[in-house]
């Protein structure tokens, strides 16, 4: 089978939305982050003649066209509000599509230790940093988003030994990942999304994490089940979703534990902070990423 390859650059502010709208047609998103990288062993440098693109795959059966016409729709509605350009689309054949889009992710150096590698590239550790090998798939969180980086930051920074870690969209599981190898004794990843769930699962393994890690295909909006609650909840999922979700974080939430919420642009991080509020949960910091923010609450005392 083909598949439809459908691309969409956008500013980097209006990502987020532009990824929600292809995650609800299509099957799975991968963001290319521009970047340059003149040696593997530094950190990508961004690229500012290029813009972000963000890609779904369709399969091309007899439901393709009518799923790409929900997502034009959609695009043209979003394009009123926020810079983007009309999708290109184009076929891929089966034997192709699983490596689509590799090219574009590179060894990456985040926070102080931390570095994510592609399980398709070699790269030799130095002394005292701490590797994630990751196959993102059609899965979102590679590191190359400033969401995902300020995420793996307060990682390093919050995670204690033996702590539990709720992680909320997981994606393709990098900050589970990251929690288990600062020293997390059980972390557990939640997505609504199965193609993120499967990717999740499978760098679990990758990474030889099966023991502390367990993803989980769930939608906490739902309220159907309830993971119980954890010494740190990460949350780099939308804005919109994190204030929803707002009084789930907060009975997840132990009672000295932290929440990092992430995925928030900075217009809209005044709205998340009134939600957390609402739900019992105090603002004790921001941290900021360009036009992007990350929220870390507690209990209000």
């Amino acid at each position: 089978m083909n598949w439809l390859e459908i691309a969409v650059s956008a500013d980097e502010e209006a990502v987020e939305a532009v990824a929600e709208v292809l995650r609800a047609h299509g099957r799975g998103v991968a963001i290319d982050q521009p970047f340059i990288q003149p040696r593997i062993d530094e950190p990508p440098q961004h690229d500012p003649s290029r813009r972000p693109v963000v890609k779904t795959y369709v399969p091309q059966d007899a439901a393709a066209e009518d799923a790409r016409s929900r997502i034009e729709q959609a695009l043209w509605h979003l394009s009123q509000l926020r810079t983007i350009e009309p999708p290109e689309v184009r076929v891929i054949a089966e034997e192709d599509w699983a490596n689509a889009w590799k090219d574009y992710f590179p060894v990456l150096h985040l926070g102080r230790r931390t570095v994510v590698v592609p399980a398709w590239r070699r790269y030799r550790p130095r002394d005292g940093e701490v590797t994630l090998r990751l196959d993102p798939g059609m899965a979102f969180g590679t590191g190359m988003h400033p969401t995902t980086r300020l995420c793996l930051t307060a990682v390093e920074d919050l995670v204690q030994p033996r702590a539990r870690v709720l992680d909320v969209g997981t994606g393709s599981g990098i900050l589970s990942i990251a929690a288990a190898r600062y020293g997390a004794a059980e972390v557990v990843g939640l997505d609504v999304d199965p193609v993120a769930v499967a990717a999740a699962r499978s760098n679990v393994k990758l990474n030889h994490l099966s023991r502390i890690v367990h993803v989980r295909e769930v939608d906490p909006l739902a309220g159907t089940t309830h993971p119980g609650q954890f010494d740190l909840v990460l949350a780099n999922i939308t804005a919109r979703t994190n204030a929803s979700l707002a009084p789930f974080h907060a009975t997840s939430l132990g009672a000295s534990g932290r929440l990092v919420a992430s995925g928030i642009l900075q217009d809209t991080a005044d709205m998340v902070i009134a939600a957390f509020r609402h739900a019992g949960l105090r603002t004790l910091s921001t941290e900021q990423d360009g036009d992007w923010v990350a929220i870390t609450a507690a209990h209000t005392a």
